[in-house]
Formats: C-alpha cells, sequence, structure tokens
C-alpha cells in the first residue's frame, strides 16, 4: 500500500546546493553552464535555493543559511569544472543530506561517487540518469532518479516553416552505436542540415548551435534522431526535440517506452533495417507526420518540463516523518517517489539493457570456465564504446592475473586507481580494485609491500578486501588505523559479488594458480621478455615516486601530494603534476590566460580545417 505525496507547505523550504563551479564551461560549450543553471531553477520549483560553489566549512555555511535540506552535486566528468572542497562536513547531523549525481550512469567517476557519499554521510542520491541501477550496486537503497527534463520557454514551437527534412546532431563516436547505423542512411538518403559534432571542450565549441537558435532550428525540421548511448539511456535530446515541435527519431529501449514515447504515436523507433521505409511513407503523408509531431510535443510539455519534477521535494517531505514500518520508494524511473510498507515487494527496477553489461556479463561467464580468450575479447569490447570504462580494464586485469601476468594487471588497477583518488579527487579508490591490485603485488612477490599498504585507505572494508588481508596477515593480526572501517561497495560487485561466495571464490581460485615463471634472457642475447622489462620500468618509477615523496614533504608542499603511495604501477610524479595544475585552475591567474589559450588552439583548429579543404579541393 502507497501513501501519495501531498504539497501543502504554505513556504519553500530552504535547500544548500553545493555546486561545482561550472563557469569555466562558459568559453566551450555554454549549453554545459546552461544545464547547471537549470538544475537550480528545477530546484527553485519547490525550495528556496541557495548555491555554494566555492572550497567551504560545511558547518558555517548551515550556521549562516540555516537550510531544511543539503543538496551536494557529485561525480561530473568535466575537467574545466572545479570540484569543490568541503570541510567539517560532520557539523549540524540534523539536517538532512542528497547527493545529485550529475555524471553518465556509466562515467569512470562512479568509484568516486560512492567514496564521496561515504565521506559527506550521505545514504540519499538522486541521478538525472534513468539507467543508474544497472551501474550502480544494487545494495544501495537509497538511489533515485531525478532525470532530465527542458525548459518550455525555451523549446517550444515556434511556428517556424518546416523547411529542413531532417536535422541531424551530435557526436558521432562509438558511445552512440544507433547513431552510428542510423545518420549515415539518413543523410545518404535525404536532404539533411548536418551540426559539426563539436567535442564539449573543442575551442570551436562555441559555434554550436544552442539554446534558443538550436529549439528554433529544430522546430523548422521535419524529423531529428536521439540516440541513448550504449546504455540506450534518456538523454535531453529525447525531450528537446519534440519539445521543439520536430518527430524525434529513436532506438525503442525501455527508458524511452517508461518516459511514455510509442512508435507512431509520438515519435518514430527505428533502427538501420527500416528507419528509410518509416520515413518514406510519413514523408509521404503529412498529415499523419503531423499528428505524430503534435503528439510528441504534448507528451513533452505535459510530462518533461522544468516543472515536472518534484522527486528531489518529495523525498524531502516524505523522510521528515520516518515510520519504521515504512519505506520510500520510486515506481519507475520517471515515477513519483511514495511510502511503502516495509514488508510489501520492492517496486521492479527497469533495466536499459546497455550493450556494454550484456559484453561484460558474458565476459565474467567466459573468465568462472577458464575461456581466457573470450573473457578478453568480453572485456575489450566493451572499451570500443568507452576506453576508460572500469569494469572493462577491471575485467582485463583479472584475465592478466588469470594468465599469470600480474604485472601488467598492476599496471591496469594502478591507472583505475588514479582515476578515481587523483583525477576525479575521491578520499579512496573503489575497494574491490584496491584489493585487486595488493593481490597482483602479492603475486609479483611483492607481499612486504601490499602489507605496508594493506591499510593505506583505513577507512576501506569490503569481501575482497577481506580476502586479501587474509593472505598476507596471519589470522586476526591485521586491524585498520585512523577512521572506523566502513563497508564500501565496489560498481564490480554486480557481476561478482551475485555469485556464490561471490569474491573469495573468485580470488581463491587466482590464488591457486601457479606464480608467475622467471623467464630469462634468451641465449645469445635478445629483448629481456616483456614482463621483465615492466618489472624494470616499475623499479625506476617507484625509486622516482619515493624521490619525489620526499622533495615536496621537505619542501612543505604538502597540497601537491596525490592521495595514492608512492608505488611503481602508480605514476606518482605525474600525480604531482596534476595536482599543482589542478591548483593553478582555481587562481585568477589561469582565468586570465583561458581565453588567450583558447583563441590560440581555435586558430590551429581553423588551420588544419583549411588544409583538410584544400587537400579534398587538390583530389
Amino acid at each position: 500500500m502507497s501513501t501519495p505525496f501531498s504539497a501543502s507547505s504554505p513556504a519553500k523550504p530552504k535547500l544548500v546546493f553545493f555546486q561545482w563551479n561550472h563557469s569555466p564551461n562558459s568559453r566551450y560549450a555554454k549549453y554545459m553552464t546552461q544545464h547547471a543553471q537549470d538544475h537550480v531553477r528545477c530546484l527553485e520549483q519547490h525550495f528556496e535555493v541557495v548555491v555554494v560553489n566555492e572550497d567551504c566549512d560545511y558547518g558555517r555555511i548551515c550556521d549562516r543559511y540555516q537550510p531544511d535540506l543539503t543538496l551536494f552535486e557529485l561525480g561530473y566528468q568535466s575537467n574545466q569544472s572545479h570540484r569543490i572542497e568541503i570541510r567539517n562536513v560532520s557539523a549540524h547531523s540534523q539536517v538532512p543530506k542528497a547527493g545529485l549525481l550529475n555524471a553518465d550512469s556509466w562515467s569512470p567517476t562512479r568509484s568516486g561517487i560512492l567514496s564521496d557519499l561515504d565521506r559527506l554521510g550521505i545514504g540519499v542520491c538522486f541521478s538525472i540518469c534513468t539507467t543508474i541501477q544497472d551501474y550502480l550496486p544494487d545494495s544501495l537503497d537509497g538511489l533515485y532518479v531525478w532525470p532530465n527534463f527542458i525548459d518550455p520557454a525555451v523549446f517550444r514551437d515556434y511556428g517556424a516553416e518546416k523547411s529542413i527534412p531532417i536535422m541531424l546532431t551530435g557526436s558521432r563516436a562509438e558511445l552512440y552505436p544507433w547513431r552510428r547505423r542510423v545518420f549515415p542512411l539518413l543523410s545518404g538518403s535525404y536532404p539533411c542540415l548536418i551540426c559539426p559534432p563539436h567535442g564539449y571542450f573543442d575551442a570551436s565549441a562555441a559555434r554550436a548551435l544552442t539554446g534558443e537558435r538550436y529549439a528554433r532550428t529544430l522546430n523548422a525540421s521535419l524529423f531529428a534522431p536521439s540516440c541513448g548511448t550504449m546504455a540506450r539511456e534518456i538523454v535531453r535530446k529525447h525531450f528537446e526535440i519534440p519539445g521543439a515541435g520536430s518527430c524525434l527519431i529513436a532506438e525503442r529501449t525501455p527508458m524511452a517506452e517508461a518516459a511514455g514515447f510509442a512508435h507512431m504515436e509520438n515519435c518514430v523507433f527505428a533502427d538501420a533495417d527500416d528507419v528509410l521505409d518509416v520515413l518514406d511513407n510519413l514523408m509521404q503523408d503529412r498529415d499523419r507526420l503531423r499528428r505524430i509531431t503534435d503528439a510528441g510535443h504534448d507528451l513533452v510539455h505535459s510530462r518533461h518540463t522544468i516543472a515536472h519534477r518534484p522527486q528531489i521535494y518529495q523525498w524531502f517531505q516524505l523522510q521528515k516523518a520516518p515510520s519504521p514500518g515504512r519505506r520510500i520508494e520510486q515506481d519507475g524511473p520517471f515515477g513519483d517517489l511514495v511510502g511503502v510498507e516495509r514488508t510489501g515487494p520492492r517496486f521492479p527496477a527497469r533495466s536499459g539493457g546497455g550493450a556494454d553489461r550484456t559484453l561484460l556479463a558474458n565476459g565474467y561467464k567466459s573468465l568462472r570456465r577458464g575461456e581466457l580468450g573470450a573473457a578478453r575479447k568480453g572485456f575489450s569490447d566493451c572499451l570500443i564504446y568507452v576506453s576508460d570504462l572500469p569494469e572493462g580494464l577491471f575485467g582485463l586485469a583479472l584475465c592478466d592475473l588469470a594468465s599469470g601476468d600480474p604485472a601488467e594487471a598492476a599496471i591496469r588497477l594502478g591507472h583505475l586507481i588514479e582515476t578515481t583518488a587523483v583525477v576525479y579527487g575521491a578520499q579512496d579508490p573503489d575497494p574491490a580494485e584496491w584489493a585487486v591490485y595488493l593481490f597482483a603485488l602479492s603475486r609479483l612477490g611483492r607481499d612486504w609491500e601490499a602489507r605496508r599498504l594493506a591499510d593505506w585507505y583505513p577507512r576501506l572494508s569490503h569481501p575482497a578486501l577481506d580476502y586479501i588481508r587474509s593472505l598476507l596477515f596471519a589470522p586476526d593480526a591485521w586491524s585498520g588505523t585512523g577512521d572506523a572501517l566502513t563497508r564500501r561497495p565496489s560498481i564490480h560487485d554486480r557481476f561478482v559479488a551475485a555469485e556464490s561466495q561471490g569474491w573469495q571464490a573468485l580470488l581463491t581460485e587466482l590464488s591457486r594458480l601457479p606464480p608467475p615463471s622467471e623467464r630469462s634472457v634468451p641465449e645469445g642475447g635478445g629483448r629481456a621478455p616483456a614482463a621483465s622489462r615492466r618489472a624494470g620500468r616499475a623499479t625506476l618509477r617507484q625509486l622516482l615516486a619515493h624521490a619525489t615523496e620526499y622533495t615536496v614533504t621537505r619542501a612543505g608542499l604538502t597540497a601537491l601530494r596525490p592521495n595514492i603511495p608512492p608505488t611503481g604501477e602508480l605514476d606518482y610524479l605525474r600525480n604531482v603534476s596534476r595536482q599543482l595544475r589542478r591548483a593553478i585552475r582555481k587562481t585568477r591567474l589561469w582565468d586570465l590566460t583561458a581565453d588567450t589559450r583558447r583563441f590560440f588552439k581555435a586558430r590551429r583548429e581553423r588551420r588544419e580545417l583549411f588544409r583538410g579543404a584544400d587537400a579534398e579541393r587538390r583530389e
């Protein structure tokens, strides 16, 4: 039985929104800054919002504004945006906290998000992605969706003449498999307006159609397609296109149907095998096309605008009167939040059926059967979509261990640890990645180093770490130092923990393999094997890392110390330089030079474009 939500508060509650500083994006893709502003405007439908986007003390902010709720933006993937540092987060424990996961569902920042939730003491989070349940652990009970939306004042019917048959926008990268299948067919068969796929941080991104110009161009188009990435997500384009009065062409996915889209009623669901036939028929039947377009416009403006996203406010109201016998759930990715009986069945989670999820599941099945070739292919194929997808790199590291190459596994895992703990800036890495890194060190005969690093991140606790520590230490000989251990889920749990004994069974099987043999240099000279060369380079990097750490510490530059240990697989010197660049980006000097750098980058891109055009003319 559910309790319907009722908004009857006479005055808006106050929300303090700790949002990253997105202003640098205005030099590049301005719509990214606009999206951040739209989030604030949507929250203002229900809250009195105070935005904090600079380094601060949480306790002092709460003293000043006396909020009813605090919201923390997490996981943003832009290096141009500044991740703010928030101190004293344990203050004002009576103020409820929630996280806003402003990241792709498949984002490499997910391990950092889980670390942030722990550090900030947040048990409830909202994602802008409808497929987030496919990409985070099942153990996160307080995970809800606050889906994308449009501003109806911008994306509306301007009454423009339909002078453009099809408008094609967006990247053609491997991340968008449906778009890569369909776009060539459309552009080769119909007159199309093809917008250049500017990257988010290209110097030329400022030339892209944005805001009202983009909406008016859509309004002048009969059709426009949208791709939901490999994850089969609902992205903003799914709403912007019909919201602006154009007919949406899209892949039929569970999330598109959950949003209310229906084939030949308010959109066109098609793929490479039938898209031309469907469009040919509609081009000849303009009355039917007009009815479908109007229905799509009505759907978006009745269900998916800035006024139709009350989920955060609903949770705030429901949590104010907690009951031991009730829990808060969301019925579907676009559904309202309701209070339900704790003993009742949970609302079923709707899966997007992402292509990478299938490849990963098959990769783990092959790994458990000992079919390393098939396993490697499954994990590698995921990286075709996203080159730094953590699950794909982690799976390849497990294959390296299974094939007797722990040195390569340690390098892959070191890259993942750096991405989370340094590039993103989390307090600690994914616990499973850290555990398997220690395991790789042990397989390399470096037990002493693995034992030294076992409590480097003292808050981490996880079944994989428990097993590794049992291998490295005598029973009951290890105890974490510093903060109390926190059971932390891993983004890899979905593929391992679901099995019987999960992590223990997997790592036990790997530990039974014979250690990698030392292969000597071939007779008569010749090059040393790749594993030996990697080991030599790792030793040199470790010496350099220790020297760098000593220099930074002696010079009193502790702010430049990266949040990783100085080991051979973790590039300590490079990460010191990353810390230095991060510190410089927050200074006025960086802002003063940014426009100059952007100007010269734009000139280089223009010269390359001219050279390419000249080469085509000569051919």
